[in-house]
């Protein structure tokens, strides 16, 4: 099991109130992407955000598969003041954009959830496989509550 700063947890659980994204996916998200924070230096970056025109961002190199391959791009992450700043973003991104419509659907499923980021989240074909997977591995859906 991973130990979560409670500043981590607490975030992730008001971004579930004030947004309905299940705490254990946005804490699988985080681990995936952040390698629970060890990736991230100085950008709060914690899940992997993509930048929009007007953004301030760190370029960083990242993998993504494209036709089926796996490959290395240079893409601008967009950069962000605060834990707390990340996680409410990432909520309001999820609960928010047409994009993930059908996942907030399932909000009351996490694992149904976390499955329908699959190709819309990330373009790994077993992105959702990998989030449940550290989901039931870190116990996380005691969060959920």
């Amino acid at each position: 099991m991973v130990q979560l700063a409670q500043e981590i947890t607490e975030a992730a659980q008001a971004s579930r109130r004030k947004w309905r994204v299940p705490a254990s996916v946005t804490l699988a998200q985080f681990g995936l992407e952040s390698g629970w924070g060890k990736k991230v230096t100085g950008t709060f970056n914690f899940f992997g955000i993509k930048a929009r025109a007007g953004d301030q961002f760190t370029l960083c190199p990242t993998h993504e598969v494209i036709n089926g391959k796996s490959v290395s791009v240079n893409a601008p992450f967009k950069n962000f003041s605060s834990y707390e700043d990340a996680f409410d973003y990432h909520g309001q991104l999820l609960a928010t954009h047409d994009a993930y419509r059908h996942a907030m659907s399932l909000a009351y499923d996490p694992e149904a959830f976390a499955h329908a980021l699959t190709g819309v989240y990330a373009t790994d074909p077993l992105y959702g496989d990998k989030l449940v997977e550290i989901m039931r591995g870190s116990g996380l859906e005691k969060y959920d509550v």
